[in-house]
C-alpha cells in the first residue's frame, strides 16, 4: 500500500540499501535519516518541523517495517510531534527520543510547588527504545486536568531509573521508573486535555503503518517462495491448500490496508483504534502463515523472513493488546445513539448520511 507516493521511492532507496540487522550497528543509518529530516516529518514547519501530514509520517513508518530497519523513527517522530503540539521546542527531542504515555503505565504527574515545575512518579513498562534514546517525552493526564508533556534526560536525572531489555524483535525495550522526578518549568508544558488522546491515536496509526509495511514484505516473500519452490514435481503455489493460505494472507493484508486508509482519511479515536486492532490480528495471521509456507528456511539467520515476523509478533502486543484496542472501538461506538455510532464508523460521515443499513 502506498501512503505517500512522493516518499515511497525515496524510503525504499534509503532503507533498501541499509542492510542493517542489528540496532547497535544502525548509527550511520540513523545519521542519514536525521540529515534527511525524517524524524520531523508530520510536524508543521512553523512549529519547527519538516512539514508533511500524517500520511507522510505513516509512509516512513511503513518503510521501517517493510525493510525491518532497527531505528526509532516512529518513536522520535511521535515525540517531536507531541512536543510541538504542547508548545515546547521540537529541538528538545533532538537525537533519538521515545514517548511514554501514562495511560499505558502508572505514571502520575502533579505540580511541584512554585515556579511551574512538575513532579513525576510511577512505572511505565515496555517502553520502546528506552535504553537507546537521548530524550524521553512523558505524556500524562494530571488530576487537575489538561495534558502534561515533560521532557526527561534518561542519563543523570535524579529519581529516574531505566531497566534495559530487548523485545522479541531484538529491539531495545525497557521499563521506566520515576521516583519523585522533578521537571523544571522550561521542560514541561500543560496542554489541552485532548492532546493525550491525540498522541495515543497517532501512535496507534503509525504502529499500524509499520506493521502494514512488514506484512507487505512478508506476503511478497511468501508468494515468491511458493512460486519458485517445487514439491511433487510442481511449484508449491500449484497446490490448492497453499493457494488457499496465500489468499488468506492477502485478505488479511488488504483488510489492514483498508483500515489504515480509513484512519488516515478520517482521523479519530475510533478509526485509529480500529486500524491498530486490525493490525494486531493481521500481524499474527500473516506471520504464522508465512512460516507455515516457508518451512525450515523461514527461521534461518540468512533468510530475511524472521526479521519481519519477529517484528510482527513483537509489535502486535506493544502499546496494548488487540483486545484493548477492540475495547476502545467498542466504547467509541457505544457513545452514539442506537446503531448510528457503529454505522458512522463503518460507512463514514457521507455513508451515514446517504446509505441505509440492511
Amino acid at each position: 500500500m502506498i501512503l505517500d507516493a512522493d516518499l515511497r521511492g525515496v524510503v525504499d532507496d534509503v532503507f533498501g540499501d541499509a542492510s542493517v540487522a542489528d540496532a547497535a550497528a544502525a548509527d550511520p543509518l540513523w545519521a542519514l535519516v536525521s540529515e534527511l529530516g525524517w524524524p520531523l516529518v508530520g510536524v508543521a514547519e512553523e512549529l519547527g518541523g519538516a512539514g508533511g501530514d500524517l500520511a507522510a509520517a505513516a509512509e516512513l513508518a511503513a518503510g521501517t517495517g517493510r525493510h525491518a530497519v532497527p531505528v526509532p523513527l516512529v518513536e522520535t517522530g511521535l515525540a517531536a510531534w507531541a512536543l510541538a503540539e504542547a508548545g515546547l521546542p521540537v529541538a528538545a527531542a533532538a537525537g533519538r527520543a521515545t514517548v511514554v504515555h501514562a495511560s499505558l503505565g502508572q505514571v502520575e504527574a502533579r505540580p511541584a510547588g512554585a515556579g511551574g515545575a512538575w513532579r513525576l512518579d510511577g512505572t511505565a513498562p515496555d517502553v520502546r527504545w528506552l535504553s537507546a534514546v537521548d530524550r524521553i517525552v512523558v505524556v500524562a493526564r494530571p488530576a487537575a486536568g489538561g495534558t502534561v508533556v515533560a521532557v526527561l534526560d534518561p542519563r543523570g536525572t535524579p529519581g529516574l531509573d531505566v531497566e534495559a531489555g530487548h523485545s522479541f524483535a531484538d529491539e531495545p525495550l525497557g521499563t521506566l521508573r520515576l521516583d519523585g522526578v522533578v521537571v523544571p518549568a522550561a521542560a514541561v508544558a500543560v496542554a489541552p486535555a485532548g492532546l493525550a488522546r491525540d498522541v495515543l491515536d497517532r501512535a496507534a496509526v503509525l504502529r499500524a503503518a509499520a506493521i502494514a509495511g512488514a506484512v507487505e514484505r512478508a506476503c511478497a516473500l511468501t508468494k515468491e517462495h511458493v512460486g519458485t519452490r517445487h514439491q511433487f514435481g510442481r511449484p508449491l503455489a500449484a497446490l490448492p491448500p497453499v493457494r488457499q493460505l496465500i489468499a488468506g494472507m492477502a485478505v488479511e493484508r488488504d483488510l489492514l490496508d483498508a483500515a489504515l486508509a480509513v484512519a488516515l482519511a478520517r482521523p479519530g479515536h475510533a478509526t485509529a483504534a480500529a486500524a491498530r486492532a486490525v493490525a494486531a490480528a493481521c500481524a499474527g495471521a500473516v506471520a504464522t502463515g508465512a512460516h507455515q509456507l516457508h518451512g525450515a528456511i523461514g527461521v534461518t539467520q540468512e533468510y530475511p523472513l524472521h526479521r519481519l515476523t519477529r517484528r510482527l509478533w513483537a509489535w502486535r502486543d506493544e502499546d496494548g493488546s488487540q483486545r484493548r484496542w477492540e475495547e476502545i472501538v467498542g466504547a467509541e461506538v457505544l457513545l452514539g445513539d442506537g446503531d448510528d455510532g457503529l454505522w458512522s464508523l463503518v460507512a463514514g460521515a457521507e455513508g451515514a448520511a446517504t446509505a441505509v443499513p440492511v
